[in-house]
């Protein structure tokens, strides 16, 4: 059963999709925190309630000439953003604070668990709806 056709699970999913890019940047700052002049990073907070948000997720570059290098490495998803307001900055010009980002990273746990909660919560009122509550 394809689940994508429900808002509410195109909701969840675009979310979870985020939080996960999320975790990565995070601790791309937390494994930068010794790294001079490294500026930390976090992703764009996207409102998942619009409908073309699902629309935005994916942005791919594309080659205009065969001479071009591709692009290599992880996909990325969702658009990073530069820390504006840093609370300190280090002699070498870092300004990772790594009690900040363990914050956020503690914040975006417990949004994912709230989400995969919400996932499940919907899966169990779908079962009922059809008559087969056993989980």
């Amino acid at each position: 059963m394809d689940l994508s056709g429900f808002p509410v699970f195109r909701m969840m999913a675009g979310k979870m999709k985020w939080l996960s890019s999320r975790q990565s940047v995070l601790s791309q700052n937390i494994a930068n925190a010794d790294t001079p002049k490294y500026r930390p990073l976090d992703l764009k907070e996207i409102d998942f309630r619009k409908p073309d948000a699902g629309s935005t997720f994916h942005v791919e570059l594309t080659r205009t000439h065969e001479a071009h290098i591709g692009r290599s490495g992880e996909q990325q998803d969702f658009r990073s953003d530069r820390q504006k307001e840093t609370y300190e900055t280090l002699p070498t010009g870092n300004a990772v604070v790594l009690e900040e980002q363990l914050m956020k990273v503690a914040q975006n746990k417990h949004d994912y668990e709230l989400m995969t909660q919400l996932y499940r919560k919907h899966m169990q009122m779908f079962r009922i709806a059809l008559g087969r509550n056993s989980e």
